[in-house]
């Protein structure tokens, strides 16, 4: 990576002068900057996957199997104890649409919550900026996570174990709001990560209960009312929730709402980015 930064710099990648008169000039200033930030972050990408996959096949497999680990478990589980189907008959599917999108957030949640703390030193190169450390380490996981999820899915399909999405749009708008809010509190994180060294084994253990309290492998609707009034207080189970009503044709629920997955989504994001501005000097220094 060092020389990565090293030769955008010698390529002529310098900050430009700050514009100050037409809006041609403004222009000539802002879309080299914005290139910068490009061969910034895809740079950081290649580091960051070679890092964390390897130079083998192992670190990618892992990615796959884990999620399907996760479905086949509780497969097994439900066919042992001989429980009723959630919704439908296909429990197989109904775990994975569960599963895939609560993994998108909390992956997505942890590992750009780590990302400022395991670049330190990039930090003190001029032309890298703690967004887009945090931005390159996000699209990883996105990236990362829409191809298992296309090969789990697809593969499903193939093989008539499940059919296509009965409403892909309303997929994609769960995942754009699940991937929001794991990046802005992924954000979060990173920041008190910096500040507070603790935070980064207590997030883990805050969040644990989240993976049972998202409707992963249960129908909210059949949840006793007492107990379901404060599930609802979880932005996840209404991710998963959005996400299942777009893939199932059968997933009827009431107790969803994308627009209080909105807010925690946009809300997220901008706390994460205000706590970053505020503490930018510290971030570097700590």
């Amino acid at each position: 990576m060092n020389g990565s930064v090293g030769n955008m710099a010698g390529n002529g990648a310098s900050i430009p002068p700050m514009p100050t008169g037409d809006g041609a000039q403004a222009d000539n200033w802002v879309m080299p900057a914005l290139m910068r930030h490009y061969r910034i972050i895809v740079a950081l990408i290649l580091r960051t996957a070679q890092t964390r996959f390897g130079h083998t096949s192992v670190g990618y497999l892992w990615a796959l199997i884990e999620p399907i680990a996760h479905v086949a478990v509780m497969s097994v589980v439900y066919w042992a104890i001989n429980r009723q189907d959630p919704v439908g008959g296909n429990v197989l599917l109904f775990f994975v649409t569960g599963v895939l999108p609560f993994f998108l957030f909390q992956k997505t949640a942890l590992h750009v919550g780590a990302a400022l703390r395991s670049n330190q030193m990039l930090l003190r190169f001029p032309l890298v900026h703690a967004l887009d450390i945090v931005t390159s380490w996000g699209l990883l996981e996105g990236v990362t996570w829409l191809a298992v999820s296309v090969m789990i899915l697809g593969g499903m399909v193939v093989g008539e174990y499940a059919p296509v999405p009965e409403y892909p749009m309303e997929c994609v708008g769960a995942v754009i709001l699940i991937f929001t809010m794991g990046m802005g509190v992924g954000l979060i994180n990173a920041v008190l990560g910096k500040m507070w060294r603790s935070w980064v084994m207590l997030y883990p253990i805050i969040t644990r209960p989240l993976y049972h309290f998202s409707a992963i492998f249960f129908f909210i609707d059949r949840v006793p009312v007492d107990l379901r009034r404060w599930l609802l207080w979880n932005p996840m189970l209404h991710g998963v929730a959005l996400f299942r009503a777009g893939y199932l044709s059968d997933y009827d629920t009431i107790y969803m709402s994308p627009l209080y997955l909105s807010q925690w989504a946009i809300g997220s994001v901008v706390v994460g980015l205000c706590l970053q501005r505020f503490m930018r000097k510290r971030i570097i220094s700590a």
